[in-house]
């Protein structure tokens, strides 16, 4: 996957009371977190805003790394861009069998062992996605705080939900201001922006 290699542009969107929710939903298409190499899950989510540990233990029932089930939070950040998705329990027998440390958890498809022994700790950039009630709980504090994201993800976001450009009280693109229905026409693909997302007092 691509990582910014160049300072992301600043994007800030104030949204109508009460809509943060929906926006959070954003979480979903994956944003762009620097870490270490050798990082183990629970230092790297340790550090995010709200995510404490008894949050991370209770909350955090599903956890995909690079694809795989992961159940153990000492599992080392592996790769040079590693994808990590979080979720709560999801229902069925998928979730279950998903789940962290799952009584079903033979069921998964196996995948080829990865050599989680090296600890260069050199800076490595995390694709993270939230989904459903992990992005509601941890969305205000993130996006208050401010998220790396590409342009790619935010378009496919608002294109799937148009609605929401709607509540967009105000929108600063890099110190210049846009209404709701320019930014979509503003944002060039390939770039990532620094995405601050804010309701209205």
């Amino acid at each position: 996957m691509e990582i910014p290699h160049q300072r992301p542009e600043d994007l800030e969107l104030l949204i109508a009371p009460g809509t943060l929710p929906f926006f959070s939903t954003v979480l979903q298409t994956g944003i762009v977190l620097q870490a270490r190499a050798g990082d183990t899950l629970g230092v790297f989510l340790d550090k995010l805003p709200g995510f404490t540990r008894e949050y991370i233990i209770n909350e955090i029932q599903t956890i995909f790394l690079n694809g795989t089930a992961i159940d153990d939070l000492e599992t080392p950040l592996a790769g040079d861009n590693p994808v990590l998705a979080l979720s709560a329990a999801m229902p069925g027998l998928a979730g279950a069998i998903f789940r962290k440390n799952s009584f079903h958890a033979a069921l998964r498809t196996t995948h080829e062992e990865i050599d989680y022994s090296y600890r260069d700790h050199r800076p490595i950039h995390v694709h993270l996605k939230l989904f459903n009630s992990i992005a509601r709980d941890r969305g205000a504090d993130l996006l208050a705080t401010g998220v790396c994201i590409k342009a790619s993800s935010l378009l496919n976001f608002f294109n799937t939900s148009p609605p929401l450009l709607d509540h967009l009280l105000s929108v600063n693109l890099d110190g210049q201001k846009k209404t709701g229905k320019e930014l979509t026409g503003c944002l060039a693909l390939d770039t990532y922006y620094h995405l601050t997302i804010r309701e209205s007092a």
